[in-house]
């Protein structure tokens, strides 16, 4: 049986929301039942949520919308962070702005959800909880995508006209309308134990300290395995892999801003000047970086591959050269920070690795922190 979630009058509660609208289809019951504890986050400005209208003219529609709704809720605060829409996976620390400490109970969509911004929200959010050392009990909620298996429920059998109305402010996504109650709908079938719930939302609770969690890794240099047909194979698909020299060193900077992270890209502009990157290029175009000695001498990464260049060996070689480099300059060990669980298989193919728990790394004393 799913628990029942109750506001308690000391509730301080965060709502996060990918898109504006989002908060009302998928988090709508703090919203309704406890405005007064609750704060409102929108990430991005639903700029792309409507192709047959400018992407500048539907993010003024959308904040006005937006704006709209929340002097309706009259919630204890809003903000929106106006970030374009369909590009959260670039702006991976946004949700350091936050300061989550005061709060008791944070809603954050789902992790696993298949949309790439309602994802990326999620990540972020999670790891700044885990920076703060957030308390707060975080509870992920559905949109159009249902869970496998919700822990937390709350009737909103009657509530439900509310936030039908919530959602009606949003009048350019109308068909989100239907899906999502739709889907509390048969939330409500399945509150079994309880039949006058015709319609829930129903929450995921997870200990987000825990999401998207990865530790340090420690590289043992010695162990280094290096596959020398790799490179060869490489070129024969016309890819080379070159150490960037200083004329390059703003278009490379520029291609790992706009496709992955500006702190990424700021790591390599170090790394540039007090170390090495490496690139992997196709007819002049590139397709993958690598970097060593942007943190300390002996740290290597980040890295990152565009999606349509992934799965041909190209990381592999990146870090089997990175490697090599920390292991010609006499150290015995290589350390990479917060390694996601894809990168640590990389990297066990090139050396043995040793994960470091409970480790933030150098990520850990940043400025904003």
């Amino acid at each position: 049986m799913r628990e029942r979630i109750v506001f308690e009058k000391n509730d301080r509660i965060a709502v996060i929301a990918p898109h504006p609208d989002d908060e009302c289809l998928g988090a709508a019951a703090p919203l309704i039942l406890a405005p007064d504890r609750t704060d409102v986050f929108v990430l991005t400005d639903g700029s792309h949520g409507n192709p047959e209208i400018s992407i500048a003219e539907e993010a003024k529609i959308r904040r006005l919308q937006f704006k709209t709704e929340m002097e309706a809720v009259n919630p204890r605060s809003w903000e929106w962070f106006g970030i374009e829409d369909t590009t959260l996976t670039k702006h991976g620390d946004a949700a350091d702005r936050i300061d989550f400490t005061p709060y008791t109970k944070i809603f954050l969509p789902w992790h696993e959800s298949p949309h790439p911004d309602h994802k990326a929200a999620a990540l972020m959010c999670c790891k700044a909880i885990r920076r703060q050392k957030a308390q707060a009990e975080c509870f992920m909620y559905e949109i159009v995508t249902p869970f496998y298996r919700p822990t937390h429920c709350i009737d909103i059998t009657g509530l439900l006209e509310e936030k039908r109305r919530l959602i009606r402010f949003h009048a350019d996504q109308s068909e989100q309308e239907e899906i999502n109650l739709t889907l509390n709908l048969l939330r409500g079938t399945q509150m079994l134990s309880d039949p006058k719930c015709k319609y829930a939302e129903c929450y995921l609770k997870v200990d987000a300290r825990k999401i998207g969690y990865n530790p340090d890794l420690i590289a043992k240099l010695y162990t280094l395995r290096e596959d020398s047909s790799l490179e060869a194979s490489l070129a024969a698909k016309g890819i080379r892999v070159k150490r960037v020299m200083p004329p390059d060193f703003t278009q490379v900077y520029e291609f790992i801003r706009d496709n992955f992270a500006q702190s990424w890209a700021d790591e390599a502009l170090a790394a540039m000047m007090n170390g090495v990157c490496y690139t992997a290029v196709r007819e002049g175009r590139i397709l993958a970086f690598g970097c060593v000695g942007a943190i300390a001498p002996d740290y290597a990464g980040p890295g990152g591959t565009l999606p349509e260049a992934r799965g041909l060996g190209i990381n592999t070689l990146l870090v089997q050269k990175s490697f090599r480099y920390l292991k010609d300059q006499g150290f015995r060990y290589a350390v990479s920070g917060s390694v996601s669980p894809a990168e640590r298989r990389v990297v066990e193919k090139v050396a043995d690795v040793i994960a470091v728990e409970d480790s933030e790394g150098a990520y850990g004393d940043l400025l904003r922190k």
